[in-house]
């Protein structure tokens, strides 16, 4: 059986807020199906080859890490983006968004090109921004959704493709949305930290359907489902 290949790109750069915890699920879960799986850590001194790989995992950092990766990213901006149309599955949280947009305007002012994935731009602002977030997911609208922002950058220009819909909370602006993130493909993409898998099953399901494929088998996730439930009671105005 081949194992599931699964990129961790800038694992020492862009990591915070519990979000590794999103490759823990889905290793835990691919592994309770009995599906083999790889992890390769990749960063600044590799040069990466998307199509290699079945799952392109890239989480957030500080704005000073992110500009450090965009640098190195944009190098390889076309073998990811043939990956995308390919159909690897990709998994972008927090402000590695920033990456795939057409530019964005990072901590020192400076303007640096993205992939191009999506015609939106971006901007690091400095200011702390935080935000509970409860919406639907485009894939499953009547799935209600739950996710935390805290954040210095906002998106501009994201009319394309969203993942979720936002019912209560921030969307990819300074301020309230409709929605949020992206959903191209395979390309997931939120602002949502800490880990957004491990709080949504929905969400976890539909990437691990589309990585796993023919070999997906159920698996009892009750406990993820009642922690949902019990966090948007919290929320009754949504």
């Amino acid at each position: 059986m081949n194992s599931v290949k699964i990129c961790w790109l800038y694992d020492d750069l862009l990591d915070l807020y519990g979000d590794s915890g999103n490759l823990m699920i889905l290793e835990k879960r691919l592994a309770q199906m009995g599906i083999p799986w790889e992890t390769s850590r990749l960063s600044l001194a590799d040069e990466p080859d998307f199509l290699a790989y079945d799952m392109i995992y890239i989480g957030p950092g500080k704005a000073k890490n992110l500009a450090r990766a965009a640098e190195h990213f944009v190098q390889f901006k076309e073998n990811a983006l043939q990956a995308v149309e390919e159909g690897r599955v990709f998994l972008i949280t927090g402000n590695a968004r920033l990456l795939f947009g057409r530019e964005f305007t990072g901590f020192d002012g400076k303007i640096r090109p993205g992939a191009g994935l999506f015609p939106y731009t971006g901007k690091e602002t400095g200011s702390v921004f935080i935000s509970d977030v409860v919406g639907a997911w485009a894939f499953a609208p009547d799935t209600p959704s739950y996710g935390f922002v805290n954040r210095t950058a906002h998106i501009e220009g994201n009319d394309e493709f969203p993942l979720c819909s936002v019912r209560l909370g921030a969307g990819d602006g300074e301020g309230p949305a409709e929605h949020e993130g992206n959903l191209y493909k395979n390309f997931f993409a939120t602002w949502q930290l800490g880990p957004v898998l491990v709080k949504n099953p929905v969400l976890l399901r539909e990437i691990l359907v589309r990585l796993a494929g023919d070999r997906m088998a159920d698996y009892d996730d009750s406990l993820e489902k009642k922690a949902l439930e019990l966090t948007l009671a919290e929320f009754p105005q949504a």
